[in-house]
């Protein structure tokens, strides 16, 4: 037996269980009752106190897309998601080049493997275009493909040359058709692109160049509508279809209202449960994400599609612009990069809003932030829960530790948040991935390139 973890409480998906965990080859082998005679193991990890959770999957992150120094950042970047207890990422397709192609996409692959210290997944990228290549995506390892509904730019073009197209109504109606032939996923950034447009445009023709514009240039509307067009596309083509960092309660409740139609699902993320409006003010750009941080009244409902169980899953929207990258949204918001840092933050920041603040159990934070990404992007049963079988991907929680948010101390080059200054509690003290230890003692114990990929055809394992 290589490992035993004893003394902690164990969060599987049926229940909080006071266990003894045994490991070996890197999978979970063992789950017992204390006091029940164990067997030997090279280490023993004294557990007491602490919270055992499955790790985190964090399925959108941008790693890649948001600078130019990719190699570092997947490298220093994913460190740091280790040592916030995120033990897979899923990579989105923004880079140069994009992974549109079959190329780009396994040259992407050798990026993430040669510099990440966490497994991860990739999704690929749809820009309407591409349709005969899907397939051979999949068969590549793709466990999604992103669609966007909106750009930046007026005629719908990426707005660089990391970035996707925007998808027009055939093109997504196409795209679904097409993926459903394999039962690919679809991941659809919604906000109603016509819409957006001309908010911006008309700010911008009033010379309006403050923070609060960038709020008004993302009306609430846009996403319900946009929501509301994937679902009834959904419901024609039988596609699955995950809706991205819904920021809206009302679309939210439309895609829970769905859900016996079409086969949907939808995440949310830290900054729209945690920020409003006047924080992003506040803030300035490095709170400027799209779609923009709603109103207090919209966040407390959105809260509340949460607390009744009905949000699928966590993730962060992981955007590590360089801070100068931000910083020039000062004379000017439209200028600054659009997304926010997230990965270091989105479990333990998470647990400290949700279950501390709010009373979430931690039966359904680990359904959040593992299990629902794991079964949702088809890693189900290897990835996302502590089971006979499964990797041995664990977060250890100290439930009574207080810290403070501080952008300067993150491992990645996006060295700045927009919950500076956020007091939480509950913090991640060792992670686990395939049994080794990636997180503990206040450092990183792997090297770069130890992650491994994952895909749909990989992630099933034999269960006893």
């Amino acid at each position: 037996m290589d490992t035993l973890i004893t003394g902690g409480l164990v969060i599987t998906e049926n229940g909080e269980l006071h266990a003894d965990l045994a490991l070996d080859g890197g999978k979970i082998v063992g789950i017992f009752a204390p006091g029940s005679l164990l067997p030997e193991a090279k280490n023993v990890i004294d557990a007491r106190g602490l919270i055992i959770m499955p790790g985190a999957i964090d399925v959108h992150t941008h790693f890649t897309g948001s600078h130019d120094f990719p190699e570092q950042e997947l490298r220093e970047g994913t460190q740091g998601a280790a040592a916030a207890g995120v033990t897979t990422i899923v990579e989105m397709p923004h880079s140069l080049p994009p992974a549109t192609t079959l190329d780009n996409f396994n040259w992407k692959r050798g990026l993430l493997a040669e510099n990440v210290s966490v497994d991860f997944a990739m999704w690929a990228g749809l820009d309407g275009e591409n349709l005969h290549q899907l397939a051979d995506l999949d068969a590549a390892g793709a466990i999604a493909f992103k669609a966007f509904l909106c750009s930046g730019a007026p005629n719908g073009e990426a707005t660089d040359l990391k970035g996707l197209p925007r998808l027009d109504d055939d093109g997504l109606l196409r795209a679904m058709q097409t993926l459903r032939e394999f039962d690919g996923l679809i991941g659809i950034h919604s906000e109603n692109h016509a819409i957006l447009i001309a908010a911006g445009a008309e700010l911008r023709r009033a010379g309006r160049k403050d923070i609060r514009a960038h709020a008004q240039a993302g009306p609430e509307i846009a996403e319900v509508e946009a929501v509301n067009r994937v679902l009834t596309l959904a419901q024609e083509t039988g596609a699955r279809c995950h809706i991205v960092h819904v920021s809206s309660a009302r679309a939210a409740q439309h895609i829970v209202d769905a859900r016996d139609k079409a086969r949907v699902t939808f995440e949310t993320c830290p900054h729209y449960l945690i920020l409003d409006e006047e924080d992003l003010v506040r803030i300035g750009p490095n709170a400027r994400c799209g779609p923009p941080i709603r109103p207090r009244p919209v966040v407390d409902a959105l809260w509340s599609v949460v607390l009744a169980g009905d949000v699928d899953m966590l993730a962060s929207d992981h955007c590590p612009y360089l801070p100068e990258q931000k910083a020039v949204g000062e004379e000017s918001i439209w200028e600054a990069g659009m997304g926010l840092t997230g990965v270091e933050t989105l479990g333990p920041m998470f647990f400290s809003e949700g279950h501390i603040k709010r009373g979430l159990s931690l039966v359904e934070f680990a359904r959040m932030t593992a299990t629902g990404p794991a079964k949702t992007f088809g890693l189900y049963p290897r990835k996302g829960t502590i089971s006979i079988g499964s990797d041995a991907d664990l977060a250890f929680y100290h439930p009574q530790q207080s810290w403070t948010v501080r952008g300067e101390a993150f491992y990645g080059l996006g060295k700045w948040s927009a919950f500076e200054g956020l007091p939480c509690q509950g913090k991640v003290v060792m992670t686990l991935i395939r049994g080794v230890p990636v997180y503990q003692h206040g450092k990183i114990q792997v090297a770069p390139g130890f992650g491994e990929f994952i895909t749909r055809n990989t992630a099933q394992v034999a269960q006893p």
